[in-house]
């Protein structure tokens, strides 16, 4: 009786099971598991669980197979370690490119926070004309309306990078109309304030402090920064749209 069960041990397949993406594939002979090595559809970080140790680790922790008996072969392995799953980028994705992913970033985390250092300078900055000036409500209302439009303008660029990252074919369209928006809304607004300066007495400007002129300057330069990577951003995009993985 004892010798039939060795003999049962000894014939039994060695059955072994892959971590893919927190899930258990299997069961899978030795021969399967080499050949799927040799041809770099898996690699020896994955985790495998074999029934004689009932233990997950690594490919290449693994000096030996066992096999026990066919019924524990068999058996279900437990869940795999944390360590097998994926764990995916929040604002990236590897299957694009470093520039598309640079995109993304922007889209998602850069533009939202520009947009918010925006509005705090110019409520700290306040209007170029003063208080007394005749058209300083025509320069407050077109402020007002610039400030939506930039508002309207970043989130339909977070809508860009989301579906970008997802790998969505409108994405690059959405992010390349969000920037001409964008641009178009800016030239519009310097073009009215350009008009209402040329139309204002010259001692009707608001006097600002260094400090406000300092933070004036630093969100010019930040925002130069910004448009040529936008700039650079509709190039690449148009030049390298049909190129990416999108569906």
């Amino acid at each position: 009786m004892q010798e039939e069960s060795n003999k049962t041990i000894e014939s039994t397949q060695r059955l072994w099971w892959l971590a893919k993406n927190g899930e258990a594939e299997g069961p899978l002979s030795h021969q399967e598991i080499c050949d799927a090595l040799k041809s770099n559809r898996i690699r020896s970080t994955d985790y495998a669980y074999s029934a004689g140790e009932r233990v997950w680790k690594p490919l290449s922790d693994w000096n030996e197979f066992e096999s026990g008996t066919e019924d524990s072969a068999l058996k279900v392995p437990p869940v795999p370690p944390v360590q097998s799953y994926r764990i995916e980028p929040l604002f990236t994705n590897e299957r694009l490119p470093s520039m598309a992913n640079g995109i993304c970033l922007y889209t998602l985390l850069i533009s939202p926070c520009l947009w918010c250092l925006y509005v705090v300078s110019q409520i700290i900055s306040g209007t170029i004309l003063g208080e007394n000036a005749p058209l300083v409500g025509v320069e407050a209302l077109a402020m007002f309306f610039e400030m939506l439009a930039s508002m309207a303008v970043t989130v339909s660029l977070f809508i860009g990078g989301m579906r970008l990252r997802a790998l969505r074919r409108s994405g690059p369209t959405i992010i390349i109309l969000s920037i001409v928006v964008a641009t178009a809304a800016l030239l519009l607004l310097i073009f009215c304030l350009i008009v209402l300066m040329a139309m204002s007495d010259q001692n009707t400007f608001a006097s600002k402090t260094v400090a406000v002129e300092l933070i004036d300057y630093f969100v010019f330069i930040i925002a130069l920064c910004e448009g040529a990577f936008m700039i650079t951003a509709i190039l690449w995009l148009r030049r390298n749209e049909r190129f990416l993985p999108l569906s």
